[in-house]
């Protein structure tokens, strides 16, 4: 029965029942990790000191012809490998050792790249996936008595706070700027889903939501900045009021580009640039700032 599931199972089910993945944390084990590269790489030390070895004792052995052969020629020493009897045997077992380590190494390296570029999970999201992770135990009267973890053993404290700077989230939020987080962090409309036990209830954020209230309050007040300053500097006629006018501004729009955007630091210079020069071409080109020489 569906009621009846616990431990793996319905774990699984409430994780997956996250919409955007955003229960999908798991424990990267860093420390394995790295243990597992040194023992790779510590391997393959050994094997290039062996191969040094073996291709020392072929150097004093050149005399031999097909020895000669074997270091000049792939084919020579494939067939001469296949005798037992002959050095290439040995040489060649080792040469196969090499490229099956080394392969395990870089692929081991490549995935390790990967996974450390995966984030830490956000505390909204951490303490989602830590509610779904229990489950509440009433006594008689139906007041929450204490909270269980539903997997035991060793993987009672995956999401312990111990072991939380091993955690990783598997998404990738799709808005990291700051904007957006806040957004996430007080979203007022979350929506509720119910797993197989009533008692657990959790509450989701869908993204498209959130960006979608992000954009129009960025769109809103990039139009606001850009003609409210318009406005602002065609009523002051002062030139160091407008001077100061367009300082105030510019820091402004500055300051909401790096907020309600993911721009990087280039891109908010240049943007800040831009939208300073239209302010000063905008001043320069109004009536009042005009300078009119009449010929006499």
């Amino acid at each position: 029965m569906a009621g009846n599931k616990t431990g793996f199972p319905l774990l699984a089910q409430r994780i997956s029942v996250s919409p955007d993945y955003e229960s999908f944390i798991f424990r990267k084990f860093d420390r394995l990790s790295a243990r597992n590269l040194l023992h790779l790489e510590s391997r393959l030390a050994y094997l290039e000191h062996k191969l040094d070895q073996v291709d020392a004792k072929a150097a004093l052995l050149s005399a031999d012809n097909e020895t000669r052969r074997s270091i000049r020629a792939w084919e020579a020493f494939e067939e001469n490998a296949a005798d037992p009897a002959r050095p290439e045997h040995m040489h060649m077992k080792l040469a196969a050792q090499v490229q099956e380590t080394l392969k395990e190494y870089q692929e081991a390296l490549l995935r390790q790249n990967q996974i450390a570029a995966l984030e830490a999970p956000k505390n909204r999201a951490f303490n989602v996936a830590y509610d779904q992770f229990h489950d509440d135990i009433n006594d008689e009267c139906g007041h929450t008595k204490r909270r269980r973890p539903l997997l035991a053993g060793l993987s009672e404290s995956r999401l312990s706070e111990s072991k939380r700077h091993d955690l990783v989230a598997v998404r990738r939020p799709a808005d990291k700027d700051l904007l957006s987080r806040f957004l996430q962090d007080h979203w007022v409309f979350k929506e509720h889903s119910k797993t197989t036990r009533v008692t657990n209830e959790t509450e989701h954020i869908k993204e498209s939501h959130v960006a979608w209230v992000a954009a129009v309050i960025s769109t809103v007040l990039a139009a606001i900045l850009l003609l409210g300053a318009i406005v602002t500097l065609r009523l002051v006629k002062e030139e160091n009021t407008q001077l100061g006018l367009i300082a105030t501004f510019t820091v402004l729009f500055a300051v909401s580009v790096g907020i309600f955007t993911n721009a990087r630091r280039a891109e908010i210079f240049a943007a800040t640039a831009a939208y300073a020069a239209v302010l000063v071409v905008f001043v320069s080109s109004s009536p009042g700032n005009c300078t009119c020489t009449l010929g006499g």
